[in-house]
């Protein structure tokens, strides 16, 4: 009988454990925290709290690895949200276009679709949870060139440690991954490690939705605007006829955790629609703050040895600033990388760990530069200095951000890129750079602060 560990059981753990059913007779996922009967929040998933994106691309992944799925989200609450007419967008160039695009996804808490994810899998799948279990080491074989089981103890009470023998091992535990430091006990060298920290950091608070007729939008997105105005907010209206509200700081200028503050702070936004939408909300929770927020590469890729019976995926390998969303959608992406390494190789295959590695490298590559770009907009970012493809690109999406404002076509490619559904590359067709061009030629100003462009817009048809 084949055996397959996970370690660690949030999303990418999630997804990961419903790809190993399909390869292997027995699947195992050990995670530190014991998980809610409920939708609530808990210990390993710090941000569950905060604002959540399921990006299109996301949950086409998670629709195909889980048939039904989004007849689970819509029974749990979880609303129909379409991408251009039902948000208020802020972007450098102003408000982008209302319009109907077409592309549907879910709005919730990141605690129901959690539990909805975890629920499917435990009823459909043969998956065991072995909640309340940390993973203390790797068991290798005696020459070291392969991985064959972990050690775990139980967390409280005796702390019973026990071996767990299988047949692959897969780390999904984050930014808190310990592998680096398990690959060099065994005698191979630590990946070289990038860090591109803008030192974004957030607070959230939970507001019951007004009854207010006016507010006829699901999503307000404010983004920050380099290098002037570093404040960017959202509110996502999610189940139970809920909102949660976040507001973001870049380069320290971390959000205030009490009210007075809270409030402040909003009024620094480049539109106060943030303010007049929470300002006679009721709340339900009290604020809360986060700023684990660098963008952090391990690059296994690069090195020359690894074990066979181990593989990296998720944050564990490539975590980045969760202001862009990109996290669930990236674990996804992740699970059908492996998905089709399996497929094509035998477990035992000498050499697929690696091979798995470097091709996850390169399925990275887009995702890093795109997240990297915007934060290295920032004059007190830490990190590598951009280059000259990196500021070319920067200054492409300015006159890019331009356009949002009055061309639907621009909105949709925007939205379709935006959403993993293609290529950042599309946005070079012909058709783009030539809009692009005379918008440059035109000139123009971006909004660099104070006020909103022109009032947030109304649903075109």
């Amino acid at each position: 009988m084949t055996h397959a560990i996970v370690i660690g059981g949030s999303m990418a753990g999630l997804l990961t454990a419903r790809v190993l059913t399909d390869h292997f007779d027995q699947v195992t996922v050990v995670e530190r925290d014991h998980y809610p009967e409920n939708a609530d929040v808990r210990n390993g998933v710090p941000q569950a709290r905060h604002v959540h994106a399921l990006l299109a691309r996301g949950q086409e992944i998670m629709e195909q690895l889980f048939p039904g799925l989004d007849n689970d989200f819509a029974a749990a609450g979880l609303l129909s949200y379409e991408w251009g007419s039902d948000s208020l967008y802020l972007t450098a160039g102003g408000w982008l276009k209302r319009c109907n695009t077409g592309i549907i996804t879910r709005l919730g808490s990141r605690a129901a679709i959690d539990h909805i994810v975890h629920r499917r899998l435990i009823s459909d799948y043969k998956v065991t949870f072995l909640e309340d279990h940390q993973v203390d080491g790797l068991v290798t074989t005696p020459d070291k060139t392969r991985v064959i089981g972990v050690q775990v103890t139980q967390r409280g009470g005796s702390r019973t440690q026990q071996t767990l023998n299988a047949d692959l091992i897969i780390d999904a535990t984050g930014r808190g991954s310990k592998a680096g430091e398990w690959l060099t006990g065994m005698g191979y060298t630590a990946p070289e490690e990038t860090v591109v920290n803008s030192y974004v950091g957030y607070a959230t608070r939970w507001y019951e939705k007004p009854d207010d007729p006016s507010i006829d939008w699901k999503v307000l997105f404010i983004l920050a605007r380099p290098p002037q105005l570093k404040r960017g907010a959202a509110i996502f209206e999610v189940e139970d006829n809920k909102w949660i509200a976040t507001l973001a700081g870049v380069n320290k200028d971390y959000p205030p955790l009490d009210e007075a503050g809270w409030l402040e702070f909003s009024k620094g936004l480049p539109t106060l629609a943030f303010y007049e939408a929470i300002k006679n909300a009721k709340p339900i929770s009290d604020i809360s703050g986060y700023q684990r927020t660098s963008n952090h590469w391990r690059h296994y890729e690069k090195l020359s040895r690894f074990p066979d019976g181990l593989m990296i995926v998720g944050d564990a390998v490539c975590a980045f600033n969760p202001i862009y969303g990109q996290g669930m959608t990236v674990a996804a992406l992740d699970a059908l990388l492996l998905d089709k390494t399996l497929k094509a190789n035998a477990v035992s295959t000498s050499g697929l760990s690696l091979k798995f590695q470097r091709e996850l490298g390169a399925s990275l590559k887009t995702v890093w530069l795109m997240a990297t770009g915007e934060d290295l907009r920032y004059p007190e970012t830490e990190g590598f200095k951009p280059d000259t493809m990196t500021r070319f690109m920067q200054k492409y999406m300015d006159q890019v951000a331009k356009l949002l404002p009055k061309d639907e076509a621009m909105t949709l490619a925007f939205i379709d890129v935006s959403n993993f559904r293609k290529p950042p590359t599309s946005l070079f067709s012909p058709r783009i750079v030539a809009k692009v061009i005379a918008e440059a030629l035109k000139g123009g100003e971006t909004l660099t602060g104070g006020k909103e462009l022109a009032p947030a817009p109304a649903l075109s048809h």
